[in-house]
């Protein structure tokens, strides 16, 4: 738990550190993240290869040195191991060796003459042997010091480990304080039939330079040691002198070198210690140079990210001193050669949006000077409905003291006309403020045109509370009025319907008059500059505005028949 909550801090003081860094540095930093990773991974994976290889190979070429040195070593001596032999089966030899004599025997000269001529013939024919000695407990043969010397004179462990061997020849190391100088010691035990009862012991002395000999030229670079059984060391190169045994030498290299070690038939073994160091000398000398090519790699993707990097956010500082002007509320923007990339087009975007808003802003300018221009034509227009009411209130009170009825009721028809019209301002009625509005419409109109049109109705007065923009049915009352009558003594019949359909509200203004060719009556739902087109392209007109396309104005008509004028609106009880 403790380690991923370490990880979640470092990584939220990380995504801290990166989101306040400008765009440039977080690019160079990632860029140069990106290219430094792969670079060192490929230098140290390339060291950990060339270098488990070469201890690899390194340690197959030492076993196969090893094998080559341990059997020119048995070659070596097994050549001694066959003139032992040679000596063991000279049976005159023998008898020399096995006969008493007495003080004054003269077979003892040929005994001594004997031995010796034999034996220099061995020295003669090995010359790297530096002695061989026939040890005996014959007390009757003296010791000559050189080639027959008494058992006493041996090693006690050398004379155990001879007849110990069993007839077999025995390597025994030790040093020959006489001459200075190192030497082997081959040793073999002399019987006559019965490993029982041995007769002597031979011994054949080899330099350990013999032996070293056949190491010397496998040590380059490597130590290589030849140690008997108990890791005493026989020789050894020049580098590893003063070593007496070799478990000293594996204590001094520990784990800073290669040791492979490998044992010969006689019990010796031969040990190759190889240095890390020199082994892997090839391995840092690969590894420099692709350090010093990824180093050279690493500064060129570092001036090419810097370069790429500034190239990339210099666009995007450009833009944004762009859209700090626009911000400023300056559109006037300028810029330089962007590209066609995804920043050329963001610029080209940016621009496009600075002049539409330039646009929108003058646009909305515009229509708030209109707005203001109306409020104050508004407020100036308020002084008139009241002017207009109290002139209507005296001319209707002037009617009624002068006993005249139709001025009065006129008067008053039109004061009431206008007040429901008019609303406060407020652009919708109710459906029965609507046929309010035309009933002192019509009522104004009959005491001008008395007898020519006569009014029926034809309404569904639960529709009466839902509401309509004012002034819909008007217009068609008058164009029926001023444009259908075309017999004045006959007149016309109005019927004013109101039926609901669904979610709408149908209006009907239906009249018996003169009707319209299709032509006529298509072009007044359009024509706007015709007196009797006006009051019906104005009332459509509003009415798609206020509800959307499907409401408005249907027409139709014949000529000599009449004319139908439905009006569809929503039900609806929200003033707009």
């Amino acid at each position: 738990m403790s380690i991923v909550k370490n990880f979640s801090s470092i990584r939220g003081l990380f995504r801290r550190i990166m989101t306040n860094r400008r765009l440039r540095s977080k690019l160079f930093f990632v860029y140069l993240l990106v290219t430094i990773l792969p670079i060192t991974f490929f230098v140290f994976y390339s060291y950990q290869t060339i270098k488990d290889q070469l201890i690899r190979q390194a340690t197959l070429n030492v076993g196969n040195t090893i094998d080559q040195i341990n059997n020119n070593i048995e070659n070596k001596l097994d050549i001694y191991a066959q003139n032992a032999t040679l000596i063991y089966l000279d049976t005159q030899l023998r008898d020399y060796l096995l006969n008493r004599y007495s003080k004054n025997d003269i077979s003892k000269l040929d005994a001594y003459d004997y031995i010796n001529q034999t034996l220099y013939k061995i020295l003669a024919m090995n010359p790297n042997l530096l002695s061989i000695t026939i040890y005996t407990d014959n007390q009757t043969l003296h010791s000559d010091g050189l080639f027959i010397k008494h058992m006493d004179e041996l090693p006690a462990k050398l004379v155990t480990q001879s007849l110990h061997a069993e007839g077999r020849i025995t390597h025994f190391y030790s040093g020959d304080e006489a001459a200075g100088e190192r030497v082997v010691t081959l040793a073999r035990s002399l019987n006559y039939l019965s490993l029982n009862f041995p007769y002597g012991i031979l011994t054949m002395n080899v330099s350990e330079r013999e032996i070293y000999s056949l190491i010397e030229k496998e040590s380059k670079n490597k130590t290589i040691i030849v140690s008997d059984q108990d890791g005493n060391v026989i020789t050894s190169d020049r580098s590893s002198a003063g070593i007496q045994n070799i478990s000293e030498l594996m204590t001094e290299e520990n784990d800073s070198s290669i040791v492979i070690q490998k044992p010969l038939l006689n019990g010796w073994q031969t040990t190759v210690v190889l240095p890390y160091e020199e082994l892997l000398t090839q391995a840092k000398a690969a590894s420099g140079k692709m350090l010093t090519i990824s180093l050279a790699c690493i500064f060129a993707a570092i001036i090419l990210i810097y370069g790429t990097s500034q190239l990339m956010t210099k666009r995007f500082e450009i833009l944004l001193n762009q859209i700090r002007k626009v911000e400023r509320g300056s559109f006037d923007l300028t810029f330089p050669a962007m590209g066609h990339d995804e920043v050329g087009q963001l610029s080209f975007a940016l621009k496009k949006m600075a002049l539409k808003i330039q646009e929108l802003i003058q646009d909305v300018y515009k229509k708030e000077v209109l707005k203001n221009e109306a409020e104050m034509t508004s407020l100036q227009a308020q002084i008139t409905p009241h002017f207009l009411y109290n002139s209507l209130a005296s001319i209707s009170a002037l009617a009624a003291m002068s006993n005249n009825d139709q001025v009065y009721r006129m008067a008053e028809d039109l004061a009431r006309f206008y007040r429901i019209s008019l609303n406060k301002g407020k652009k919708t009625i109710t459906i029965g403020q609507e046929i309010k509005l035309t009933e002192h419409y019509l009522s104004i109109q009959k005491t001008r045109f008395q007898g020519l049109f006569r009014v029926h109705y034809d309404l569904d007065e639960s529709l009466f509370p839902y509401t309509t923009l004012k002034l819909i049915v008007q217009p068609f009352i008058e164009n029926c009025i001023n444009h259908a009558i075309w017999d004045d003594d006959s007149g016309i019949n109005i019927l004013i319907k109101l039926r609901s359909e669904g979610e709408d509200l149908l209006l009907s203004v239906i009249d018996d008059g003169m009707g319209m060719a299709r032509d006529v009556y298509e072009r007044l739902l359009t024509a706007t500059d015709q007196q009797a087109g006006y009051g019906i392209y104005n009332v459509d007109k509003r009415i798609r505005l206020a509800y959307g396309e499907r409401y408005g104005v249907s027409v139709y008509s014949r000529l000599g028949i009449g004319t139908s004028v439905q009006i569809r609106v929503p039900k609806t009880f929200v003033y707009l």
